[in-house]
């Protein structure tokens, strides 16, 4: 009996053949409805290393988004908050410009209100925050920076508050004789008129001179220093003028003008010639002692204010200071202020470099600084500037108010000009730095965007199937299959007898 060789029945073959067409098939069907070339890792092959390292890349990018949405996130709180400051700053020095000049009841009174109330509205603001976490104290964030408003200006339980530390350098400034810790004496034809110590309080000696040969001056260089005016034989002649130049406690300068008259009812700043040099100089000595004591309760005093606002409000790197006593009219230095014993307005970080405080990296080389802290010089300023007015108590009753006053406008209008915007620390100085803050991470997002996009992409090209060509694939193979389904079934009824002729 002959045997059949197995080759002649393939039926087994077009089997497995069908099988695996009905697998690529399967395969093909489950990535149209998945749209993914792959379901697992593992069938990736040696692209999955790219594919890894792809999505790391976009995953990092994605960081760096969340980054720059938290950055920008703070940067516009910062940014209203600082144009808000900034409009405060020039509303306040268009204020003082407005009231320039003008004296009456109305202004004594509404001016410190105002003051107290800007002064409020900058403190409540240099507070902000953004969940929790606060803005303008660089990176101490956990807890508010800056005091309030009542608790800086009344003090608190055994701390100083401003409002007593400025009284304290007022009664240092003006001494016991209310003449800004100078002693005007007369002696014979000679006047005197001396500083009483070296201390850094009240008035201080700068130069003097006079307008004729009749009247001879003359001034120490050493502290304490002094002046003294010798009138001779030959007295002075009605417009002769001695002219005296004085240091105020916060730096500024000003003058007293003695001028001979010959009238029995002499004005403000005018000395009556006597009938002889010693007569004269009694006189002398009368009229300046009037003058310094005008001087010492109205320049003198506003200066005094701003001199103690200065060492309250202290800046970067400094420390506040106050008079060390009682007494405070004879004191003699300035000690530093301490937790127990004053008020800190500012808690905050003390860093030469307020912006590198706070930082945020937004992209792989690229880190943001915008940090701010409170002390910064512009925003000091400003609530200097409002305190010393907000702490002052202007009244009809005070001859000095007038003089007062008028040095506290010129102080502030000093103070607050637009000449110092372009200065470090200033608020548009710290408003431009955190606009270019945030131009960078407007700059960076782009170029995020504009990366995951392309990586997203290869991803997909990696990832993705393409619908189209599954489908021309899945109807190929379909073909295919229904071609290789026919030929099995027709092979699956062959028989022996087939074969046999």
């Amino acid at each position: 009996m002959a045997i059949t060789s197995t080759t002649m029945f393939p039926l087994g073959t077009s089997i497995r053949n069908i099988s695996s067409m009905k697998e690529l098939y399967d395969n093909l069907q489950t990535q149209l409805s998945t749209g993914k070339n792959f379901a697992k890792l593992s069938e990736m092959g040696t692209d999955r290393y790219f594919d890894l390292a792809l999505r790391q890349r976009v995953a990092r990018i994605d960081g760096f988004q969340d980054n720059v949405k938290t950055v920008n996130l703070r940067l516009n709180v910062l940014d209203t908050t600082v144009q808000r400051l900034d409009k405060i700053e020039a509303d306040a020095r268009a204020a003082v410009m407005s009231s320039a000049g003008a004296s009456d009841a109305l202004v004594y009174q509404s001016a410190p209100a105002l003051a107290a109330s800007r002064l409020d509205e900058v403190l409540t603001l240099l507070n902000a925050d953004v969940a929790g976490r606060y803005l303008f104290g660089g990176s101490k964030v956990e807890s508010r920076p800056v005091a309030d408003s009542n608790t800086i200006l009344e003090g608190a339980t055994g701390k100083a508050g401003f409002r007593t530390v400025q009284t304290q350098r007022r009664a240092a400034d003006l001494g016991t004789a209310q003449m800004g810790r100078v002693i005007a004496t007369a002696n014979t034809d000679t006047v005197t008129l001396a500083e009483d110590g070296a201390h850094p309080f009240g008035l201080k000696l700068s130069t003097i001179s006079s307008s004729t040969a009749n009247i001879s001056v003359a001034g120490t260089s050493t502290a304490p220093r002094q002046f003294t005016v010798q009138f001779g034989s030959n007295l002075p002649v009605p417009g002769d003028v001695v002219t005296m130049s004085f240091t105020l406690p916060d730096g500024s300068q000003e003058q007293v003008l003695l001028t001979a008259t010959d009238s029995s009812t002499p004005s403000a700043g005018e000395f009556l010639i006597g009938t002889d040099a010693v007569t004269t100089a009694a006189n002398f000595q009368t009229s300046l002692t009037d003058q310094m004591q005008s001087l010492a309760g109205g320049k003198m005093a506003a200066a005094s204010a701003f001199a103690a606002a200065d060492n309250f409000f202290f800046g970067q790197g400094e420390v506040p200071k106050r008079v060390d006593g009682p007494p405070y009219d004879t004191a003699t230095s300035l000690i530093d202020g301490t937790t127990d014993d004053t008020v800190f307005w500012y808690t905050g970080e003390d860093s030469s470099d307020p912006r590198g405080t706070v930082t945020g990296r937004v992209g792989e080389g690229t880190i943001v600084k915008y940090g701010v802290q409170a002390s910064e010089d512009g925003f000091v300023q400003l609530i200097r500037s409002q305190a010393a007015m907000a702490a002052q108590v202007f009244s009809d009753s005070d001859p000095g108010a007038s003089s007062r006053y008028t040095a506290m406008i010129q102080r502030n209008t000093t103070r607050l000009a637009d000449s110092a915007n372009n200065t470090n620390g200033s608020i548009e100085m710290v408003a431009v730095e955190l606009g270019l803050a945030k131009s960078t991470t407007g700059a960076v997002t782009e170029q995020h965007t504009a990366h995951s996009a392309q990586l997203t992409n290869m991803i997909a090209g990696i990832e993705e199937a393409p619908t189209e060509e599954i489908a021309m694939q899945i109807l190929a193979l379909q073909t295919r299959l229904e071609a290789s389904y026919q030929v099995t079934a027709m092979l699956s009824k062959l028989s022996l007898v087939n074969y046999i002729s």
